[in-house]
């Protein structure tokens, strides 16, 4: 069964199996840092989510982030947006599609599928996201940084080579014409969407 992902569902972060207010003060309080730039006038922060030991469903993971966009907007409006957002955590195993994938690239019959499966808003193909595998989603106003999605795709390789190389010495690159970051054959997959000014994105490696 493919679920689609409803870009309106109004559900709190982490509603959908145990209760939002409990859950998130008593897995998010210990573990949220904000950052704090001194580059930006006024003062912006990122705020983190360091949830690297968890396995969130999708869904979960989905709503949380579109209620953190949801919540930004009529700041943004106001010009008083000046937080980002950034979560890493693991899913539970699940495909999801890209905008532009088909079906035709499933090895399984949708009805008989072996995990959730759902159509989702980002670009690209089919990808599992699975238990071993971190997933990063920035949740960035460009509007402070750089109205670039190239320069931003960029920057976000960058930053994923250098903490390979200096926390794993592992020796990672880009390809020509190609969006991502490689080791060898594989590839550090980066997805996005947009809206209005905001990027919602994830990138995911193997550890």
């Amino acid at each position: 069964m493919i679920i689609f992902v409803n870009p309106n569902f109004s559900l709190s972060p982490l509603s959908l199996t145990r209760s939002p207010s409990k859950t998130a003060h008593k897995i998010h309080s210990s573990i949220i840092s904000s950052i704090i730039s001194m580059t930006h006038k006024p003062r912006r922060r990122c705020d983190y989510y360091d949830l690297h030991k968890e396995l969130i469903p999708y869904l979960e993971a989905w709503t949380w982030q579109k209620a953190i966009v949801k919540e930004r907007k009529p700041l943004i409006e106001k010009q008083e947006d000046f937080s980002d957002t950034l979560i890493i955590l693991q899913h539970q195993p699940v495909y999801t599609l890209g905008t532009g994938s088909s079906e035709e690239y499933l090895n399984f019959d949708v009805k008989n599928a072996p995990f959730d499966l759902y159509r989702t808003e980002r670009g690209g193909e089919v990808t599992y996201h699975g238990p071993g595998q971190l997933v990063m989603y920035p949740i960035i106003n460009l509007r402070y940084h750089k109205m670039d999605l190239h320069w931003y795709l960029r920057a976000l390789e960058e930053v994923v080579i250098r903490v390979l190389s200096a926390t794993f010495s592992i020796d990672a690159s880009r390809v020509d014409g190609l969006t991502g970051v490689w080791v060898g054959m594989s590839c550090i997959t980066l997805f996005f969407k947009t809206e209005s000014v905001i990027s919602l994105f994830f990138l995911f490696v193997y550890h």
